[in-house]
């Protein structure tokens, strides 16, 4: 038995509109009761537009920018249960995908009270194939199971956060602007407040990584892109105390296996 509720799927564009648009054709068409979709053009050139975006930045706001954009977007409506954020180089099955998502996130286990959500999940994604290997994180490979794998913390390629996670994030840190950073903090959060992150191994999905900065389509170079992300996402943590357990749920993560 499922939570009834609704998602607010975001998905992101920054001068990559044949890819979001390939994406936004995938989702639209199973668009139901259980979700809304929207596209925010992240200040895109003018050829670089989705024909299908909803809502416009007006300038580049990178990846953290956007992503606080659509958290308040979420928190402007009490409609939705759960935000979905999209990177827009993902290539994905839409059908059911959202669907299987919120299953996993709003099961209801058997208790005392049989109409209690119990799952405790807060944050769940997808599993990523490795069809070009750049996923070097293995908490968030296919590992074939038929439920959903706890772990400590997920890649936020498609993460979906729920409702309550999200209010007491409200806002991801300046510090991490450029993208990275954000996935581990939310991990770390989760399990201060005895919150469950998990994978779905039965919905998956191929991210084209990094596909704006290396096909040339932003205003950055990749390896530009890359010193900003890592300069602000280790500044964060060691200013804030976080360095000790953010390495230790990476190490986790690159050394994960499941049986």
């Amino acid at each position: 038995m499922s939570q009834q509720g609704k998602t607010l799927a975001v998905i992101y564009n920054h001068n990559l509109p044949e890819m979001t648009d390939r994406l936004w054709e995938e989702l639209k068409p199973y668009e139901r009761d259980d979700y809304d979709l929207i596209l925010i053009d992240n200040g895109s050139r003018d050829d670089g537009k989705s024909k299908y975006t909803t809502h416009e930045t007006g300038q580049n706001t990178y990846f953290g920018g956007a992503l606080n954009i659509a958290l308040d977007f979420f928190t402007m409506s009490e409609e939705y249960d759960s935000l979905l954020s999209l990177n827009n180089d993902l290539v994905l099955q839409g059908n059911n995908f959202v669907r299987t998502l919120r299953e996993e996130m709003f099961n209801v286990l058997p208790g005392p009270d049989p109409y209690r959500n119990v799952t405790d999940y807060k944050i769940v994604s997808p599993c990523v194939l490795q069809v070009e290997n750049q996923c070097k994180w293995k908490y968030m490979h296919c590992w074939n199971s038929d439920k959903i794998r706890e772990v400590k913390w997920v890649d936020f390629q498609a993460p979906l956060m729920h409702k309550d996670f999200i209010n007491h994030i409200k806002q991801f840190p300046d510090e991490l602007i450029y993208g990275w950073g954000q996935d581990v903090l939310s991990g770390i959060i989760c399990e201060e407040n005895n919150w469950r992150v998990g994978v779905v191994d039965r919905c998956p999905m191929i991210h084209h990584s990094a596909h704006t900065y290396k096909s040339g389509k932003s205003d950055l170079d990749l390896e530009t892109y890359c010193r900003n992300a890592e300069q602000g996402m280790f500044g964060y943590m060691q200013s804030n105390g976080l360095m000790e357990k953010f390495m230790e749920f990476r190490e986790l993560s690159a050394g994960y296996t499941y049986e």
